[in-house]
């Protein structure tokens, strides 16, 4: 391979080996379209452009850069640098000389050294001074990353399943005042209005604009939205509008994925999807501040927080645990509040780990079965 010429390769992240695709996006920046999905271990890709994050989006104050690649099949497309290796004469685009498997995002960008008009790029204003490289096992942005893609999808999913029947699903008989959607955002903890600004801000359909009517007796947290069957009707049309299913999905990512992700998985790295999946719905389930895995931890004697493999414990050992824990506390509850269906929940997770169900894959064709209803968590 030439020096003249700086080259990637897509490393993905080696410490979550069931990760095999990465997403190639249209632009420099999470928030644009996938243009297609490319195997770890593509090499040999010229790189043709480097630009940061167009949303700014950042690990610990470094903000993210995007190389524009060319693909061998002739397609194009941007890949972020934490997925990266790069190596030659990437002068060019800031980074200098580079001996072989270089990871990208390990790499302090400075001023390029010969641009031209079709690779000139902006280096961000925080400059080489703000850039502070993340350990390289660092927990993975989700969106970006397919393997973490679908584990994310199927979880949502199968919580969507016990929590009611998707985007549509609608209740005015608890605390929450009025509960819908995908995992039952609730108009007393705020989550269902951050849902419909949310799709309000992207949506002007006549059900867009009835529903805008209700908003401030929404954030008001007007008791007798209980039982105003226009508006349920309204909310149960608007699920099947994108606007409205992108807005259940982005809540639900940032108000209980990525807290379950900062805080029970990244501290421990750990791995297996099903970790992912059992967590999140634990997140939604019980709060995102549960105490089931700490106390795991410590029923297998082990330091709170510490890693499995280096603390004496599997992370299999860890999550079954907790699912037991969990499966426990349901059974509790069951039978103090004679509610026999809490059981399933708990028995559903119990039974995940017992099959060594790590990939959460599900049976031989891809499907769980909840209640019934048998839903594909291999390709959801």
């Amino acid at each position: 391979m030439s020096n003249n010429s700086c080259i990637a390769r897509i490393r993905g992240l080696p410490d979550y080996p069931h990760i095999r695709e990465v997403n190639v996006r249209t632009g420099p920046t999470t928030n644009v379209e996938v243009a297609f999905r490319t195997a770890v271990g593509t090499e040999d890709l010229r790189v043709i452009a480097v630009a940061p994050d167009s949303a700014n989006n950042a690990e610990d104050g470094k903000i993210y850069q995007w190389f524009h690649l060319d693909f061998n099949d002739g397609r194009q497309g941007w890949v972020r640098d934490d997925l990266l290796e790069i190596q030659g004469n990437c002068g060019e685009y800031g980074y200098g000389m580079l001996a072989p498997n270089t990871f990208a995002f390990e790499q302090t960008r400075g001023t390029p050294t010969a641009q031209s008009a079709t690779t000139a790029t902006t280096v961000p204003a925080q400059s080489a001074a703000a850039y502070v490289p993340v350990p390289e096992s660092a927990q993975p942005t989700t969106d970006v990353i397919e393997g973490l893609d679908r584990v994310k999808k199927a979880a949502f999913m199968v919580t969507a399943a016990f929590e009611g029947t998707g985007y549509a699903a609608y209740n005015n008989y608890d605390a929450g005042i009025i509960s819908y959607g995908l995992i039952q955002f609730t108009m007393a903890a705020g989550s269902l209005i951050t849902v419909m600004e949310k799709y309000l801000d992207n949506s002007q359909t006549d059900t867009a604009n009835q529903l805008r009517g209700y908003l401030d007796r929404m954030r008001a947290r007007d008791e007798t939205l209980r039982q105003d069957v226009h508006l349920k009707n309204l909310l149960i049309a608007a699920a099947d509008e994108v606007p409205m299913k992108l807005a259940q999905d982005e809540v639900a990512t940032v108000n209980y994925w990525d807290k379950v992700v900062s805080g029970y998985i990244t501290h421990r790295e750990l791995k297996t999807p099903l970790a992912y999946a059992l967590l999140f719905d634990m997140g939604v389930n019980f709060g995102t501040g549960h105490g089931f895995v700490r106390k795991a931890e410590e029923e297998l004697g082990v330091p709170s927080r510490s890693k499995p493999g280096e603390n004496g414990i599997t992370e299999e050992q860890l999550i079954t645990k907790v699912a037991e824990l969990r499966k426990a506390s349901h059974y509790r509850q069951a039978d103090r509040d004679n509610l026999p269906g809490l059981k399933v929940r708990g028995d559903f997770w119990v039974d995940r780990c017992t099959q060594n169900d790590w990939d959460f894959v599900g049976d031989a064709n891809g499907f769980v079965n909840i209640n019934g209803r048998r839903i594909n968590v291999l390709n959801p």
